[in-house]
């Protein structure tokens, strides 16, 4: 009944939004006729600088070579060499997915007040909020490459690792290539959540206290169902406070497939949708208060 009544109030919500957004229509188009040059240049200097920074290039080496060591461990069986590879292979898109997105968002607006360069890209014909927006954008290029690579890496070693088995007796190698690609995009939709609010930190927070938020958001978004467990369990005060944190953080073990892939059981691909129409709908929030804090902020 509440898994209904929870469906039918987003229905509505986007119903509300859509209804909003074609009202309003002649209020904001021609604005975001002038808004959209302005974002899509702030993001190519974004992805600009982020090319030149060594580290997000020896972090990719990185990986690509862990991906890569793992079609190695010949002592396994085909069958847990696939589990190993897959598991092992989304596991370090995410995890280094979500370093990367922490150190790329984390420093963006701080590092351009503390370089002054904001004060030139302001003194332009540049709003506040296309700033923002232009920063997080470039943030989705350079992550959406990111993944995209490693992605391309993993599925090479599997149909790799496919081919070198395949001519052995009992083969059992299933490289699973459908879902493994979907819930690598997957993992892109949740690092698009958590960039989102890392950047939204680092209008009102230091450079620090930014990335100890966004280490925190990440552990707690990737235990969520725990927290309502202990939410339900709870009472006074610190059921209030569970259930807030519940409501308040994103939800990012919604975008994790990985248990389902690697072990070949069956991957919703509904829920996985419903969860990125959701991430969609947050990031949009976080992204507007993020506006509205540097727009009042002393830069």
């Amino acid at each position: 009944m509440s898994a209904a009544l929870g469906k039918l109030l987003f229905i509505i919500g986007l119903a509300i939004v859509a209804a909003v957004v074609a009202i309003t229509r002649k209020a904001w188009a021609p604005a975001a006729g002038h808004a959209l040059p302005s974002i899509w240049r702030i993001a190519k200097i974004t992805v600009a600088e982020a090319r030149r920074r060594r580290v997000i290039q020896a972090v990719m080496v990185l990986v690509v070579m862990i991906i890569v060591s793992m079609n190695f461990f010949s002592y396994l069986s085909p069958h847990e060499q696939s589990r190993m590879l897959i598991s092992g292979g989304l596991a370090s898109i995410t995890v280094f997915g979500i370093l990367l997105s922490i150190f790329v968002a984390a420093f963006m607006i701080p590092q351009e007040i503390e370089n002054r360069t904001v004060y030139a890209i302001l003194s332009k014909p540049v709003r506040r909020f296309e700033f923002v927006m232009g920063k997080y954008l470039g943030a989705l290029i350079i992550l959406g490459a990111i993944i995209g690579i490693l992605t391309v890496v993993l599925v090479g070693v599997l149909v790799f690792q496919d081919r070198l088995v395949q001519d052995l007796p009992d083969s059992k190698f299933d490289p699973n290539l459908g879902p493994v690609v979907f819930a690598a995009i997957m993992s892109y939709f949740a690092l698009a959540v958590l960039t989102a609010l890392i950047i939204l930190i680092s209008t009102v927070a230091s450079t620090t206290m930014t990335v100890l938020s966004a280490f925190i958001i990440w552990a707690v978004g990737s235990l969520q169902s725990q927290i309502y467990e202990l939410a339900e369990n709870a009472a006074g005060a610190t059921k209030l406070l569970l259930f807030i944190i519940y409501n308040v953080v994103p939800k990012l073990e919604n975008f994790d497939f990985r248990h389902q892939v690697s072990n070949m059981m069956p991957v919703s691909v509904i829920s996985g949708w419903h969860a990125v129409i959701h991430g969609i709908g947050y990031t949009l929030v976080v992204l507007i208060l993020a506006a509205i804090f540097f727009n009042d902020r002393q830069v």
